[in-house]
């Protein structure tokens, strides 16, 4: 219990990569119920992105060594990515789009899997796209800005964490380069992976529609 719910067991989801230029988009879910709970406060659980990607490996690691049956991952890898954004962006959709199908998958593959009848999602968009398509399930739904103070928020974050950081590092090693997270300085490193690879590759590592783009093309 806490100051969004009184749920005793829900499915909490969180993402990681929306602002990364490079690696992919991940979506996790993670279901809570009274026997987790108590564990993961206890070791601490908090939000992916506020404590050292050591932390969110050993962490995660330990989540699916106790917890596997409670989790499920949702990504898109930057080619399927960027080639999804751009059949959104000519139905006039976009990122929210994605993200949304994304969490409704997240949440649907917990619910079916540990019959969750509740769900807190970490809120990314004003309108609400998510609700309508799970009505049909009688899975309640609650969006919340900052709802990484949930616990079963907080272990999807660390769980979206770490797939992405495994991401951007499986692609830094396929095209043997270091490829830097987040969305600032990055300008060099895709020149760079240019160079090596061509301008066509790009969309193998990046996410195209960033501004960022053009900087590295010009």
């Amino acid at each position: 219990m806490n100051d969004i719910h009184s749920w005793n067991e829900w499915i909490g989801t969180d993402e990681a990569g929306k602002g990364d230029y490079f690696g992919p988009l991940v979506v996790a879910g993670v279901y809570v119920n009274a026997d987790c709970q108590d564990e993961f406060l206890s070791k601490k659980i908090t939000d992916g992105k506020k404590i050292s990607n050591p932390r969110v490996r050993k962490l995660a690691d330990w989540i699916w060594k106790h917890y596997e049956q409670h989790i499920v991952i949702k990504q898109k890898m930057p080619e399927d990515y960027n080639s999804l954004y751009e059949i959104l962006r000519k139905r006039d959709q976009n990122l929210n789009t994605m993200l949304a199908k994304l969490h409704i998958e997240s949440i649907q593959t917990l619910a079916n899997r540990m019959g969750a009848k509740h769900a807190l999602i970490d809120k990314f968009a004003n309108n609400d796209i998510i609700t309508p398509q799970l009505a049909q399930q009688d899975i309640e739904i609650k969006q919340e800005t900052k709802a990484e103070r949930d616990i079963a928020v907080a272990a999807a974050s660390i769980i979206a964490r770490d797939a992405f950081l495994k991401g951007i590092e499986t692609l830094s090693q396929r095209y043997k380069i270091r490829l830097p997270r987040g969305a600032y300085q990055v300008t060099d490193a895709g020149k760079e992976f240019i160079k090596l690879h061509g301008a066509k590759a790009l969309r193998n590592v990046a996410k195209l529609h960033f501004r960022t783009t053009e900087t590295v093309l010009a």
